[in-house]
Order: C-alpha cells, then structure tokens, then sequence
C-alpha cells in the first residue's frame, strides 16, 4: 500500500508542475505548446484515478482479509475443486 500511495504523491507532483508550466506558456502565448501539455496533463490524471481505484481495492482486500473473509472464501473454493 506504500507503494501505492507513493505513486499517487508522484503524480500528484506531476500534475501540478504541468498545471504550472500550461499556465506559463499560455500566458506567453504559446498555445500550441499548452496544448501539448495538456494531453500530458489528461494521461496523469487518467493514471491518479487507476491508482485511487488500485488503492481502494486493497484496502478492500486488507479488511476482508482481517475480518478472515477472504480464507473462508479460499477453504470454500478448495473444497469446491
């Protein structure tokens, strides 16, 4: 989970500095460099919101796991096969 939530503090920082430097070469004029950037920016939040997701999976998976749900489930499937 660490792991995870460090990939999340990465893009975080990513995101902001290209929201910083799209403001920058807007204001110059520099539109078409903007524009560019922007795309950059769309494919990071695309990746924060698949990492949000991977996260709220395994915080599901560790609870279930806790409260012992995910070895019955196993036992259960074992016997099943």
């Amino acid at each position: 989970m660490i792991e995870i939530d460090e990939q999340i503090e990465r893009e975080l920082t990513c995101i902001d500095d290209l929201t910083d430097v799209i403001k920058l070469h807007a204001k110059a004029g520099r539109i078409n460099i903007a524009k560019q950037l922007e795309r950059d920016l769309h494919n990071s939040l695309t990746q924060l919101e698949k990492l949000h997701k991977k996260k709220e999976l395994w915080t599901t998976v560790a609870d279930l796991n806790q409260r012992g749900i995910l070895v019955q489930v196993v036992k259960k499937l074992a016997h099943q096969a």
